[in-house]
């Protein structure tokens, strides 16, 4: 399945720079290995690993997939403590209600 953004791959064989561009465009990644290492081949050699290089140095890394990031983490947390306080004081006020009646 294409994705829509472009990141390295966390399964690539050397840096996912390939298969981040073969997942992106939903090709086979021994295709597109295949086609960086002819290009490499029938031109100039240091431009392509200097290319390649420079997208494994400013491409980020696909995000864990299923996970959700520290700070949405974070957040849900944050409202789940917040609502079970909001319970306690309910709780609370329930109990000193019951106790006077």
């Amino acid at each position: 399945m294409a994705t829509s953004k472009l990141y390295r791959s966390r399964h690539g064989k050397l840096l996912g720079v390939c298969q981040g561009i073969a997942e992106w465009k939903d090709f086979p990644a021994g295709s597109v290995r295949l086609l960086a290492i002819l290009v490499a081949c029938f031109t100039a050699m240091a431009p392509c690993i200097i290319a390649y290089l420079l997208l494994a140095l400013f491409l980020p890394v696909e995000p864990p997939s299923g996970g959700h990031d520290y700070d949405d983490l974070k957040d849900r947390v944050d409202r789940m403590e917040k609502e079970n306080r909001k319970h306690d004081r309910e709780r609370e006020w329930d109990k000193r209600f019951s106790e006077n009646s």
